[in-house]
């Protein structure tokens, strides 16, 4: 059954040769039948009748012998060409067949007038008959391919529609099974003074786990934002967004030193979601410092074309056998980074931007970010802006 389909599709992939060669044994024809009216006739090839029937057939003849290099290189699937093939032969059967018709009821004057009227025949009747294989295969590649587009859509829609409703689940359903959880366990280990040590270890890892859900499905969403047709970008004040996650991480964290050296008004080509990108970097930072004294060092510089943002810890490194999936989705949460370093990934490209793990080893890891820069506003700051910094400074 296999070799049956190979044949046939290298049968079909031979039509477009074929057309080739036949433009081109008509045009050798009509050469050896200048030649022979010439030897038979000199003055034959004068005729009125004879030079218009040549002339009128060239092209036709480059027409063929065109379509076939055209074939090959154009977007038409190799399953239209045996109908385009049957047009041709169809056309020129038809066409043949009428021509016939009249020379046996209008006999010509001579078989030179016989013998050009047939070529004239067979090369009128095969190019039009190409010519009409050709659009109809143009127009049903293009309805295919519309249908195949609507079909997309539709299916982009159903698939966005699904996400919402999966999206509206985790934030109304699971997360505020989440919050309640969070909430009883942290009431409960703030009033019962009589619970045992492993009591309170236990209500802490409810707690911690409550919160890392949370935090998953908050990640979660914005991922789907990501998702969520293409980006309206615009001049986002990198300053205030960083100073902000910043201020965030200080009354999060305590005992955290933070050097920053960030030049004011520094505008990103970005939108509401860049937050993100910083809080996660500063977040995981953070998390998997292991020093005595954790130290975050920020560093912005603005470029003609980029904005550099830098974000150095002094923890003890990231493992060697993580480097390579560092910012790859991950399917569950135990990796050490989870899914905040994907979401900085997606967030970045969503900008036209580019995060890396510069270095990293016993003395600490440094994050570099480069961002599209951008011009400020008329008034210096958009309303989306304003309205990010302050959910980002809550």
């Amino acid at each position: 059954m296999r070799w049956v389909e190979n044949t046939s599709v290298l049968s079909k992939n031979r039509i477009p040769r074929y057309l080739v060669g036949f433009g081109t044994g008509l045009a050798l024809v009509l050469l050896c039948e200048i030649v022979l009216v010439f030897s038979a006739d000199p003055r034959s090839v004068d005729t009125a009748s004879f030079l218009a029937g040549a002339v009128t057939t060239v092209p036709f003849l480059v027409g063929i012998a065109y379509a076939g290099y055209w074939l090959r290189s154009s977007v038409l699937s190799a399953s239209r060409y045996p109908r385009i093939a049957g047009w041709c032969l169809g056309g020129l059967a038809a066409f043949l067949f009428i021509n016939l018709v009249l020379i046996v009821t209008m006999p010509a004057e001579s078989w030179i007038v016989a013998a050009s009227w047939i070529r004239w025949a067979v090369a009128f009747g095969a190019g039009i008959g190409l010519l009409i294989g050709c659009l109809e295969g143009r127009a049903i590649e293009r309805a295919l391919t519309a249908e195949r587009a609507a079909l997309r859509t539709e299916h982009l829609e159903e698939q966005r529609d699904y996400l919402d409703y999966l999206n509206g689940i985790l934030r109304h359903e699971v997360l505020n099974t989440a919050t309640v959880i969070n909430g009883y366990a942290s009431r409960v280990l703030e009033e019962e003074s009589t619970l045992d040590d492993h009591s309170r270890e236990w209500l802490e890892i409810v707690i911690d786990h409550s919160e890392d859900m949370s935090t998953v499905i908050d990640d979660v969403r914005v991922l789907l934002q990501t998702r969520d047709g293409t980006p309206q970008l615009e001049p986002v004040n990198a300053t205030r967004v960083l100073a902000a996650e910043l201020r965030k991480l200080e009354n999060e964290r305590d005992g955290v030193e933070v050097v920053t050296s960030i030049p004011p008004d520094v505008f990103v080509l970005a939108d509401d979601l860049l937050p993100r990108v910083f809080g996660n970097l500063l977040s995981n930072a953070v998390e998997h410092n292991d020093a005595v004294m954790p130290r975050i060092t920020v560093t912005l510089e603005p470029g003609t074309d980029t904005v550099r943002c830098e974000i150095a810890d002094n923890g003890s490194g990231i493992p060697e056998s993580e480097i390579d999936s560092l910012f790859d989705r991950v399917e569950r949460r135990g990796s050490t980074h989870g899914l905040g370093l994907y979401l900085v990934d997606q967030l970045v490209a969503r900008y036209d931007g580019t995060v890396e793990l510069a270095e990293t080893g016993p003395d600490g890891s440094r994050f570099v970010i480069d961002l599209p820069a951008a011009s400020p506003g008329r008034d210096g700051e958009s309303s989306d802006e304003r309205s990010m910094v302050a959910l980002a400074s809550e």
